[in-house]
């Protein structure tokens, strides 16, 4: 079993997310504990979710305050599923998750794949709206940019969001602009900028 823990902080509000993964076999296991206020509001938010070794999301469960539970599962070649079995057609293709409150969804894309510079990928999403738990497929697009030392930079684009991600070379994410940047990464000094 190898364990990894990271922990991102929100930019745009006050919040932070502690995040760990679990690698067992062929399954890996992440789950995260989220809180951040929203118009004076304090939202928290737990999830977690089972993948295979192709980094495919097989299952999702989701407990957000004030909005309840979610669960659904999939096969991991694009079919989505309630846990009694009735099949989410609406999801038909996605082989991803994107949830709402986490950078860690956009580890799934890019480490499914090799990237070679200038590569653009178009995906297949579940996004998950966490704070509402509702959930529909989206389009998504990755473009590998170039490599700086350590890290890789990705454009990213969804509908009218366009956005640089920033992953280390396990592709997790280090920073993704105006919306969250790892705690172990915030340079001296630079915390007040993000509270």
């Amino acid at each position: 079993m190898k364990l990894q823990t990271f922990n991102w902080n929100k930019i745009d509000s006050f919040g932070t997310e502690h995040f760990r993964l679990v690698r067992e076999d062929e399954l890996l296991r992440g789950s995260g504990k989220v809180a951040y206020e929203e118009g004076n509001v304090l939202f928290h938010a737990n999830y977690a979710l089972e993948l295979d070794a192709k980094w495919r999301t097989r299952k999702l469960k989701v407990e957000a305050s004030g909005a309840g539970e979610l669960e659904i599962l999939s096969n991991g070649e694009g079919n989505w599923f309630q846990p009694h079995g009735a099949e989410l057609e609406g999801l038909y293709g996605a082989i991803d998750v994107d949830l709402s409150v986490t950078p860690f969804t956009n580890s799934l894309p890019i480490n499914r794949h090799e990237w070679e510079p200038g590569q653009k990928r178009n995906f297949e999403m579940v996004y998950v709206d966490v704070q509402h738990l509702s959930l529909f497929k989206v389009s998504q697009t990755y473009t590998f940019l170039e490599q700086k030392g350590g890290m890789r930079i990705f454009a990213y684009h969804c509908r009218d969001f366009e956005s640089f991600i920033y992953v280390d070379t396990a592709g997790f994410v280090i920073e993704y602009p105006d919306l969250f940047i790892r705690k172990s990464d915030i340079p001296a000094g630079e915390f007040d900028r993000i509270r």
